[in-house]
């Protein structure tokens, strides 16, 4: 199975529209509300804007162009990202894996001596106040095991 057996040629084709479209549709989106912005910051004091409707135009066209630009370039974006924080990932798990060794090999050696107060132990119903598996009465209230 070769690396890229996934992508057909109509993921291509989809993957090109979206490339194409997505950046075409915000180009169309931005446009509109620049000249909406513009004709309504040069407007007179009590001058009526005319090309106000561009604000609700340019929007869906932002919205969708977003969407598009998106998905035409998704697997750059994930790529980069990922490129990015593997070294951190990689980074975090080796030091949590040198800081944890110690803790990891105690109880472990805990579990294997059968010393272990974690994995031996019951709690009491009167206090639940956690006591050897050998022990007849509670270490904390004193009552019956």
């Amino acid at each position: 199975m070769s690396k890229n057996s996934f992508v057909t040629e109509e993921h291509q084709q989809a993957k090109k529209f979206f490339k194409f479209f997505g950046p075409f549709l915000l180009v169309i989106g931005i446009g509109c509300l620049v000249i909406a912005i513009f004709e309504f910051f040069t407007l007179d004091f009590f001058e009526e804007p005319k090309l106000d409707w561009l604000f609700f135009v340019g929007m869906p066209f932002l919205f969708v162009g977003f969407i598009f630009t998106g998905l035409g370039y998704g697997s750059t974006v994930a790529k980069y990202q990922s490129r990015e924080m593997a070294p951190i990932a990689k980074d975090t798990f080796n030091y949590l894996a040198e800081e944890t060794t110690e803790g990891f090999e105690k109880i472990a050696q805990a579990i294997h001596t059968g010393k272990s107060t974690i994995i031996q132990a019951r709690s009491c119903d009167h206090c639940q106040h956690l006591n050897p598996m050998n022990a007849n009465f509670c270490n904390e209230c004193g009552k019956n095991l």
